[in-house]
């Protein structure tokens, strides 16, 4: 039995999709758990512990995108974050 067609998205939808949760995902864990390390006295048990949630806040922000209507808000979100991040690391320093 075949998808119903309203509830699938363009085939442009999906592929904002799929970068915004492959790239944009990867781009905020990664400028996260910079400013994080930027915040933090101790940087030793971040080192440890970020191998862990990486993987998971990077596998969350995938489903996240998924989820979504809207590639271009997904986008934007991403985008957001990792300026705000960037910032954080930025004024740290």
């Amino acid at each position: 039995m075949p998808a119903n067609e309203k509830y699938l998205s363009s085939s442009g939808q999906r592929f904002l999709k799929i970068t915004a949760g492959i790239l944009g995902g990867f781009f905020v864990t990664i400028f996260f758990h910079n400013a994080l390390g930027t915040i933090m006295e101790e940087k030793g048990g971040l080192i440890i512990t970020s191998a862990y949630t990486s993987f998971l806040l990077w596998a969350l922000l995938m489903v996240m995108a998924f989820l979504a209507k809207n590639g271009w808000k997904v986008w934007g979100i991403y985008l957001l974050l990792s300026i705000v991040f960037c910032a954080v690391i930025f004024l740290n320093k």
